[in-house]
């Protein structure tokens, strides 16, 4: 989320949101293949056991936690454009250590959850081509920088259109629906829409902005997606824009309740839990209380995750603004850099370093593979 504008909000409406809670290639048309007819009533042969999320496409929507490079990267456009320029990506092997339009230090959530399905990182990007030859076999990856729910600024896609992208690609042929009955989509939202919110306006946007993601994961149903993954918001005031605060040694329990009231809303409207709770196809991962319980020090939130061992520092960011307000992370002379991101869960002011996100989605593993009926785990 883009905490620069939402963090002073989120201190406004905390008093009225009350504590928080910790809760629960080539491109090429692909065919999947299990024991089911084809379109063309034709049977199709499942694939050894062990390799079926091999056969599975992953599509991907959000916002700065999924997206790598459907972003702007026009210099001109300053803070809007700083993830393809240094110091991000500069623990990415994989990428030459070069930034890659990720707001991270290297790999993201798409990219670790792709790795789960045994993938070496997330699908191509949707604005990299026109697609006419078919999409990647492994899948698109639709999310942008600073997307939303509701409304986004001028130039970026928000949600219900990044689901209508994939619609438009179905319905030019270029995206078959036999692919998308064996599909993962992955909703990384992190709460862009609550940058402007104030405690008057808070809980209205909240039922709306809930509104429209139970919508997406409908949209995303109605075409044929087999399984839909949806991303809790992460806890705001464990981001470094409010525990600098504290010089970093605490998390902001009253920028914490606005998450807590959106999550808990969220899963009373999609009838679902945390965890591995599979409804319908359905899976809400529970990024918050991951996230919580790894920077959250002792004596806050219980002891943090065993995980949370290998960060020397928690709440401080890597990349760290300098020069007050008018510096940032990708800004020349206004920012400064960590010698070890690895040591750090958080690259910048509420993005995880790769170290953060390798974490995060370790700790998820277990339920994804369980939810997403894969056998085989991924080292990663």
């Amino acid at each position: 989320m883009n905490l620069l504008a939402a963090c002073f909000v989120i201190l406004l409406i905390a008093g009225k949101l009350g504590a928080p809670r910790v809760a629960d290639s080539r491109r090429h048309r692909h065919h999947h293949h299990h024991d089911d007819d084809d379109d063309d009533g034709s049977r199709r042969r499942s694939p050894p056991e062990g390799k079926q999320h091999l056969t599975q496409k992953l599509f991907v929507f959000g916002d700065d936690f999924a997206d790598t490079g459907n972003g702007a990267s026009d210099p001109d456009l300053g803070y809007n454009s700083r993830e393809w320029r240094y110091p991000f990506g500069t623990s990415d092997t994989a990428h030459a250590r070069r930034p890659s339009g990720r707001f991270s230090d290297g790999p993201v959530q798409s990219d670790f959850m792709a790795k789960i399905m045994g993938r070496r990182e997330a699908p191509p990007p949707y604005t990299y081509d026109d697609w006419a030859d078919g999409i990647d076999a492994n899948g698109l990856n639709f999310a942008v920088g600073d997307s939303g729910a509701l409304d986004t600024p001028a130039g970026v896609t928000r949600l219900g259109k990044q689901v209508q992208q994939l619609r438009r690609l179905l319905k030019d042929g270029r995206v078959e629906r036999r692919d998308l009955r064996d599909s993962v989509a992955l909703v990384a939202y992190s709460g862009n829409d609550y940058a402007y919110a104030d405690d008057d306006t808070f809980d209205g946007l909240m039922e709306t902005v809930v509104e429209e993601l139970a919508s997406v994961v409908s949209d995303l149903q109605d075409l044929g997606v087999g399984k839909v993954l949806v991303n809790t918001v992460p806890p705001f005031g464990c981001s470094p824009w409010l525990t600098r605060q504290f010089n970093y040694t605490a998390c902001d329990d009253r920028g914490n309740a606005g998450p807590d009231r959106h999550n808990a809303a969220l899963r009373d409207r999609l009838g679902v839990g945390g965890g591995d709770d599979d409804a319908g196809g359905l899976m809400l991962l529970d990024v918050n209380s991951i996230i919580t319980g790894l920077v959250a020090p002792k004596g806050e939130e219980g002891s943090p995750s065993a995980l949370a061992a290998r960060f020397t520092e928690l709440l401080r960011p890597c990349c760290e603004a300098t020069d007050g307000d008018r510096g940032y992370c990708g800004l020349d002379g206004g920012y400064s850099l960590c010698d070890r991101p690895g040591e750090y869960f958080f690259w910048d002011t509420d993005h995880p370093t790769q170290a953060g996100w390798r974490a995060v989605m370790q700790l998820l593993q277990g339920p994804i593979m369980a939810f997403l009926g894969i056998s085989n785990l991924e080292h990663f």
